[in-house]
Parts: structure tokens; sequence; C-alpha cells
């Protein structure tokens, strides 16, 4: 098994030693469908197939309807949604051709299910991300091809969790039943039981990953 990883540029060291020769570092703009089709061939050189997808870029620019500029706004959309297009179809070409019963996962995030204020044009993205992935569901299910979504709560990564202060953490804890952020690998682990057959008969599934957060409409303080 190996793993083709897209990213705009790599640290050095990023993947473990031991894992070097089943990871393929390879730069593009997820917003480029040609480098979608490219990396789908080159796992195919590299590994002799392609079976999963995780399509997983994504960046966050804060603002309200009100102070969005247009190129922000643009570019979310561009990379949040239209990245997730273009590997999306670049891999079901593939797995269609070569008659592959694969899977695809998603990652939205439960600002596509709840509402936030001064995050609009990211929360847009991933609420499309969830519609998105039941009708794509249900365009390659003729084909054996799964496609589900993760919708990860507050995650401990630079673009989440990392940028809370001490203070910003208390609040963001207090806020979540389990009382924390999660990690990336727990994360993670979802979406590998998505791709996985233990997940053999979900398909079009939004699985919400977040310590609870979406399932709490407690009131603090409120007594019955």
């Amino acid at each position: 098994m190996g793993v083709v990883a897209v990213d705009k540029s790599f640290k050095p060291g990023l993947f473990a030693r031991s894992s070097s020769e089943r990871v393929v570092e390879f730069v593009a703009d997820v917003t480029d469908y040609a480098k979608a089709r490219e990396s789908v061939a080159l796992c195919i050189r590299k590994f002799g197939r392609f079976d999963i997808l995780v399509n997983n870029a994504g960046f966050i620019r804060g603002g309200t309807i009100f102070d969005y500029k247009e190129s922000d706004w643009d570019r979310l959309v561009a990379v949040n949604l239209g990245g997730y297009r273009n590997f999306a179809r670049a891999a079901a070409e593939m797995m269609v051709k070569k008659k592959t019963k694969g899977a695809i996962v998603n990652t939205s995030s439960v600002d596509g299910i709840m509402g936030e204020p001064g995050i609009l044009a990211y929360s847009a993205t991933k609420g499309a991300i969830i519609i998105f992935t039941k009708c794509l569901a249900l365009e390659l299910a003729p084909h054996g091809i799964r496609v589900n979504s993760v919708a990860p709560g507050w995650v401990d990564t630079p673009m989440g969790g990392g940028l809370l202060n001490a203070k910003a953490r208390k609040i963001v804890n207090e806020r979540i039943p389990l009382g924390r952020v999660a990690a990336p690998e727990e994360i993670a682990k979802a979406i590998v039981f998505l791709a996985s057959d233990l997940a053999s008969y979900m398909t079009a599934s939004i699985m919400v990953v977040d310590g609870g957060q979406t399932s709490d409409i407690s009131i603090k303080g409120l007594q019955y």
C-alpha cells in the first residue's frame, strides 16, 4: 500500500523514514484539475493501483458578508470546494476506467452543519461539501464507489486548536462535552474507517467527530 500526498509545499522530513518509500510527495495546487489527474496517474505508476481518495485540502479566512474581499471569497471556494471536485473527478474517472470499487472521503466540518458568525465563506464551503458528498455518492454508487464525509469539530492542527491561546482553549474545552479539542489522529482514524471495508455498506454518510459539540444545545446556568 502506498500514498501520494498532495500539497503546495512539504516540510523536510514530514514523513517518517520508515514510511518514505510508501509516501510520494506531489507538489500541486488543488485548484488545478490537470494536476489532480497527474497525481492519480502517479499513484498508478508508483503503486500499481488507485482505490482511495481523501479530500482534505482547505484553509480558513474570517469575514462577514460586509467585509469579505472578493478575492478571499473566490479563493476559499476554489480551494475548499473546487479542489474537492477536481480530485473527486480525477479519482472517479480512474476508478471507473479500472473497474475499481473504491472509496472517497471528503473532509467537511461542524461549521458546515452549525452556524457561526465571522467565517461565512469557510462555513459555506464546508456545508457545500456535505451535499456534494451525498450527490456524488448517488452518482458513483452504480460503479461500486462509496463516498462519505467526516465532519470534525475543533482539532489540534495549526488551522484549528493551534491558534487558540490558553484563555480561548479553556472556553472551547468548556463548550465541548468531552472537555477537550481532538488530536489529529482521532480524525484520521475516522477517515481510515470510512475508507476501509469496515464501512463497506456506508455511502452518502456524514460522520461527525466533534466530542459531542453539535449535540449540546444546553444553556450554561439554566436549570429545569
